[in-house]
């Protein structure tokens, strides 16, 4: 029986991928008109933006003219509280729209969060930017002030003061936030040593398999050309802390099944959490996980969000520490890279999908030598004088 599968995406090509290796399944998608190329051979509709509901609810009905549908599946952050709003008008399983929020929205996640007992930092949620100091009154300053809506580190600011908010608002420091036209997260800022990821598989409410990794340096404090991390020891305190904490958001958010992942910062009190995304994580975290466990994180969103079971790896885990690290595609130094022992390989920006840039995998003794294997691999990539 052919399972009818309603795919909200963008440009991501391995969900696309993965949906196509089942030759039980049939995929619509609701996408904008700018990766039109990528659908050909696909009932397609189209939005503007996953943000305007109101388009969102006009293309799922185009959509489901075609047939009942058995799986709406998000494969983008901005995707996922529009597939909420999809499958509770089309009546499909699934997260809903106020469990799809928790996944997405960053005051409504945090408020889930803390009301469970989970470690979060103070935060309030903004009307427009001119509002900030206002909620900023509630969580003290300083703060870290982003849209309540978004991915990665786009439009995120770190503010000492009200005076300094004035200076650099009055100065148009703050114009891509303001022209997001999304209210503000705004958050005390939390001092921290380090910072971790935990990304994990979700089936039928429970954790199926979850791993903590950390970051070389924080997204924020590093260029995206040069982002990198590593596998974690998982037996260390700390990691064991992590993988808790995992378990208990997984709980608090009411998680069915998916994709999961978790940011937590690392400070003197312990962990806290930074966001939580119910999708597989970017910049070749996936990849990494590959490596060290032999395990598609894509493939492993796909399986669950369609009702399947989790996959069983078909080899053991790597003893090693695995690491990765972005790297500006510079004349040559893939190949210069390729030739360091350790390196397991290296994806050019066509195989990586992100222009300008290549994804180096390694392999290392442990934390501390993965340290100094990126550290080495990233002085490589400084042009010569």
């Amino acid at each position: 029986m052919t399972r009818q599968v309603l795919l909200l995406n963008s440009d991501k090509p391995e969900v696309l991928q993965a949906l196509a290796r089942r030759p039980d399944v049939t995929v619509r998608v609701m996408t904008r008109k700018v990766y039109a190329d990528l659908y050909r051979g696909h009932e397609v509709a189209y939005v503007d933006g996953f943000a305007d509901l109101t388009q969102v609810e006009q293309a799922a009905y185009e959509l489901a003219a075609h047939g009942p549908v058995d799986h709406v599946v998000a494969a983008t952050e901005k995707s996922v509280v529009a597939a909420g709003l999809v499958r509770a008008l089309l009546g499909v399983p699934g997260p809903g729209f106020d469990a799809s929020l928790w996944g997405a929205h960053k005051r409504a996640m945090k408020d889930r969060l803390r009301a469970a007992g989970l470690p979060v930092t103070d935060h309030a949620q903004a009307a427009t930017v001119d509002d900030v100091p206002r909620a900023a009154e509630r969580t003290g300053w300083p703060v870290m002030i982003k849209p309540v809506f978004g991915s990665a580190s786009k439009c995120t600011y770190r503010v000492d003061s009200p005076e300094e908010f004035t200076a650099r608002h009055r100065a148009g420091g703050f114009a891509d936030l303001a022209e997001q036209r999304l209210p503000v997260q705004v958050e005390r800022l939390v001092r921290f040593t380090h910072e971790y990821h935990c990304d994990g598989v979700v089936h039928d409410g429970e954790v199926a398999r979850a791993a903590v990794s950390r970051y070389f340096l924080p997204p924020l404090r590093t260029s995206p050309n040069l982002n990198s991390g590593y596998i974690a020891d998982q037996t260390d305190p700390f990691s064991r802390d992590v993988l808790d904490l995992h378990d208990r958001v997984v709980a608090a958010l009411g998680l069915p099944a998916g994709v999961t992942h978790l940011e937590v910062f690392r400070t003197q009190d312990g962990p806290v959490i930074g966001e939580v995304a119910v999708r597989p994580g970017g910049m070749g975290i996936s990849r990494m996980w590959w490596h060290a466990f032999g395990v598609d994180l894509w493939e492993e969103f796909v399986r669950v969000s369609t009702g399947e079971r989790p996959s069983r790896p078909d080899r053991a885990p790597r003893p090693e520490t695995v690491g990765r690290t972005r790297l500006p595609a510079l004349p040559g130094l893939r190949e210069r890279v390729l030739a360091v022992p350790g390196v397991l390989e290296v994806l050019t920006p066509e195989e990586c999908a992100s222009p300008g840039r290549l994804e180096a995998y390694f392999t290392a003794a442990d934390e501390a030598a993965a340290e100094a294997f990126i550290a080495r691999l990233h002085e490589m990539a400084v042009p010569a004088a």
